[in-house]
């Protein structure tokens, strides 16, 4: 049986600058000075350091944005907020959370990568990213020099932890705008009198290296066997992205939060398994085979819902995954974002008939970008723009560029939250 979360949800209305730090009515009062000396151990690690306020509708280009939080913060002991990376280790994914929506805590990151996002605030390109429609409170702080990549990574998340924390322990002892529970009880049998389909969710998530990695209760993933994981415990920061997709789409993650509000209703949700990106191919074949027998014989799974985050090997590995499951009697379906476009399969990596009932949740798109009055992150080194002046106008196609315009996992700008409004 799962653990029992409960969200409780605060709307920001607006953000600025001020003396005091506070939240009243939806209204966000930051010090900045407050936020900066909260983080002054990981200062360390960084050569300059800026914090920005962006809002919607602003006329700013973000480059090099890796990572996008939503505040929380564990509403009766805050210090065990993301346990075993920045808070005390305690199990997540029970009893109260505490949560802002309509802000987030933003990082730019000043190291190499091979792809690095960037966002635009205002204009037509605004409304292919939800992100455009949140205040953003960005940490911009660049390594200093002679400081690892590891260093400056480990640093960078944890300094934006704790401005994420702090500013969701504003709202601690105030009334929720919303609350919603999370948990696996036992179900009844369905409308027809039979037992509901037993539905599990296996996840192969990008591990490749140091940076490029993820984290549960802050062990790196590299080396990670396939395990389950309650899936209230991810969407309770147990697991965090290090600089692949931004963590906002764990916190909100659409699979795992459909399943279970689809549970005792059309289906039986027994829970999650999670594997991490190997590269070489027998190494693929191990993990997907260990998580199908997790799903068929540790969950009593009878079919599953196969998803990943990664680009081209983790395409293949969430294929093997889906033969695998079948293999073992588990019908499987398979989500392999962006895989067509205009014109099927364009961006299909990994063909194999076996894999016969795949989901397509995005796409692709070309952009015309204007010219910007502020540019945040100048200098950050993003592969898609080399050759091209960041302020702009240019044009350029969405994929591996433009952060918050779909997410490996299933969340589309298109079909993301609609309670979050564009700002003209």
């Amino acid at each position: 049986m799962s653990s029992k979360l409960t969200i409780g949800t605060i709307y920001v209305k607006n953000v600025e600058w001020g003396g005091k730090s506070l939240l009243v009515n939806g209204n966000l009062t930051l010090n900045k000075e407050e936020l900066l000396g909260a983080i002054a151990a990981d200062r360390d690690f960084f050569g300059t350091v800026e914090l920005h306020i962006v809002r919607p509708g602003d006329s700013t280009r973000l480059l090099a944005i890796e990572d996008v939080m939503q505040p929380r913060c564990k509403a009766d002991a805050p210090e065990t907020s993301y346990p075993g990376l920045w808070g005390k280790l305690a199990p997540a994914g029970e009893g109260m959370t505490l949560a802002l929506k309509g802000v987030v805590v933003s990082d730019i990151y000043y190291e190499k990568l091979n792809i690095k996002w960037y966002l635009d605030m205002k204009g037509e390109c605004a409304k292919y990213s939800q992100f455009s429609k949140q205040f953003h409170v960005v940490l911009d702080a660049k390594p200093k020099e002679g400081v690892e990549p590891l260093s400056y990574a480990r640093a960078l998340k944890h300094a934006s932890l704790t401005i994420n924390v702090m500013i969701a322990k504003l709202g601690l002892g105030q009334p929720f705008d919303t609350e919603e529970t999370f948990s696996l009880g036992p179900v009844g049998p369905g409308p027809d009198g039979k037992p509901l389909p037993r539905v599990a969710y296996a996840v192969v998530h990008a591990a490749q290296n140091d940076t490029w990695n993820f984290l549960v209760y802050g062990q790196s993933a590299l080396g990670f066997l396939p395990t389950v994981l309650q899936p209230t415990e991810i969407l309770d920061g147990a697991m965090i992205w290090r600089y692949w997709e931004p963590n906002y789409y764990l916190q909100n993650e659409n699979c795992i939060m459909e399943l279970m509000r689809r549970h005792g209703k059309d289906l039986e949700f027994v829970g999650c398994v999670i594997s991490n990106n190997v590269m070489r191919i027998d190494d693929k074949e191990a993990m997907a085979m260990m998580a199908a027998r997790l799903c068929r014989d540790t969950l009593k799974a009878d079919c599953v819902l196969v998803n990943k985050s990664g680009m081209g090997h983790a395409q293949l590995d969430a294929s093997l995954h889906f033969i695998q499951m079948e293999k073992m009697g588990l019908p499987a379906v398979v989500n392999l974002a962006a895989v067509s476009n205009d014109k099927p399969c364009d961006n299909l990596v990994v063909f194999n008939p076996k894999v016969d009932a795949v989901i397509n949740s995005s796409r692709n798109f070309i952009l015309h970008h204007e010219r910007v009055e502020t540019l945040i992150g100048d200098g950050a080194d993003v592969p898609s723009l080399r050759g091209i002046d960041p302020w702009g106008p240019f044009e350029h196609t969405t994929a591996a560029a433009y952060q918050g315009h779909m997410n490996q996992l299933g969340d589309f700008f298109m079909t993301a939250d609609p309670e979050l409004t564009w700002k003209d």
